[in-house]
């Protein structure tokens, strides 16, 4: 389902002079923690020289076990900071106080700012074993072998549902995707849309956004009040798509910089068995009309935009295709390592989306017939 990365993506730059920046900040390492939603996430910045002598760096998420997403420039200009990730389009501006020992400023992604302090990291990070704080108002109802779950008293009764939904599918998905979780997967369950995109930091949210995923933590609003877009049975397969996502973000270190939507949705879609007839059809009539987005328009829609797209179904009959034609394998591979595509599938992004479009085509005639 759709969901805000926000943090998964993250950017800084600074503007100004290199060589007085060089002299000032690095090497060094800052913390400090972001408002977003009931996640509040801490953000850790590493500043280093590179081999040039020139600033460089990455961030990561600890909570997120998120690191070395590479920062894309380092400038500062007297006590102003500004850092950037330009994949990201993210950015970071603040200004130094205290003889340096602090930064004061403003995180910046799309369509979301927030106040972000920034002060000297005094301690070692382990990001495969960090322990995050319930930072929600839900409460810890109940366990499974692989899941903890935190909801409401009145939404109980729906976990023994949403838990064998899970728990049928995590060793299918993690055996495929050949990976292993340290620790249980922490489900959140809240009880209406306008909590739930309160909890992602997305007020403004269309009510087909029910799901949201993050490394070793899974979100959505209970199946027994799904709004005017879902079902409980549609949410229920929907708690498997968000699993998957949180299987991919483990196998991933830097997250979902880099991953196309396409294929992160896709992959999503496929493992949920979200892809019904209806939906067949209509991606088939798009077919006929020529109207079926091209992978590049796929990958450059925002979240909302990739919905009005019909994103979801189309991306999950890519990944049907790229199961089908080369194994699952061969799609982890991709998952890892999207910019190698021609040296896994031994073909260019165009000569595959042009095979798919074939398989489509095949597929509908076989329906006609």
């Amino acid at each position: 389902m759709k969901f805000k990365f926000l943090i998964l993506f993250c950017i800084i730059t600074i503007i100004g002079c290199r060589q007085q920046s060089n002299k000032s900040i690095a090497p060094s390492s800052w913390i400090g923690k972001v408002k977003m939603g009931d996640t509040n996430p801490e953000l850790v910045f590493n500043i280093f020289k590179d081999s040039l002598g020139q600033l460089a760096g990455n961030l990561g998420i600890p909570s997120k076990g998120i690191q070395g997403i590479p920062l894309s420039q380092i400038y500062i200009k007297k006590d102003s900071i500004v850092i950037e990730i330009s994949a990201a389009q993210a950015s970071y501006r603040g200004v130094f106080e205290k003889n340096r020992k602090t930064i004061n400023g403003i995180w910046t992604e799309p369509q979301y700012t927030s106040p972000l302090i920034l002060a000297p990291l005094t301690k070692e990070i382990d990001y495969d074993n960090f322990k995050k704080e319930n930072t929600s108002s839900l409460n810890l109802e109940s366990t499974s072998d692989h899941f903890n779950y935190y909801s409401k008293k009145e939404d109980k009764k729906v976990l023994d549902s949403l838990s064998k939904a899970l728990e049928s599918n995590y060793l299918r998905i993690t055996t495929e995707m050949q990976t292993n979780f340290n620790s249980k997967i922490d489900v959140f369950i809240y009880p209406d849309l306008k909590t739930f995109h309160s909890a992602i930091n997305s007020t403004d949210a269309p009510d087909w956004v029910v799901g949201a995923a993050s490394k070793n933590e899974l979100q959505m609003v209970s199946p027994l009040n799904p709004g005017s877009e879902h079902t409980y049975q549609s949410l229920i397969k929907a708690i498997v798509h968000e699993l998957t996502h949180t299987v991919v973000l483990n196998i991933r270190k830097q997250g979902l910089v880099g991953l196309p939507n396409w294929l992160n949705e896709g992959y999503a879609y496929y493992e949920a068995k979200q892809l019904n007839e209806s939906q067949r059809e209509f991606i088939h009539s798009q077919l006929i009309d020529n109207k079926i987005p091209s992978w590049n328009e796929l990958e450059k829609a925002n979240n909302y935009q990739f919905g009005d797209l019909n994103g979801y179904p189309i991306s999950a009959t890519i990944i049907e295709f790229l199961v089908k034609s080369y194994g699952i394998d061969k799609l982890k591979q991709f998952i890892i390592e999207p910019e190698n595509i021609k040296n896994i599938y031994n073909l260019s992004k165009e000569d595959l989306e042009v095979l798919w479009l074939e398989d489509l085509k095949q597929k509908k005639n076989t329906i006609k017939n």
